[in-house]
């Protein structure tokens, strides 16, 4: 998709979209999920670093829509998506 598409489009259906193309967006509930499993698998330090990510998130409530690159562990740091502007980097130029 194209930034100028990604602007027609608006954020929510943008976002939906992006989704579908790109791993590294994710949802809140999949994110936690995530999280359920690697307390479940005792690998509590990543467990850690995603809720501590999700609880210093200060757009919690305003987003559902997380940016995080699963296979990185801890290298990555969920970012909240929460506006087109935000999601211009799974663009294309």
């Amino acid at each position: 998709m194209k930034v100028k598409e990604l602007k027609k489009l608006g954020f929510q259906n943008a976002v939906e979209i992006l989704e579908q193309e790109n791993d590294t967006i994710t949802t809140y509930e999949i994110l936690t999920e995530f999280a359920k499993n690697c307390i479940d698998n005792d690998n509590i330090f990543l467990a850690i670093h995603i809720l501590k990510a999700i609880w210093e998130d200060t757009t919690i409530g305003e987003t559902n829509y997380y940016s995080y690159d699963y296979t990185c562990g801890t290298c990555d740091t969920p970012k909240p998506i929460t506006t087109i502007e935000d999601l211009e980097e799974f663009c294309e130029d």
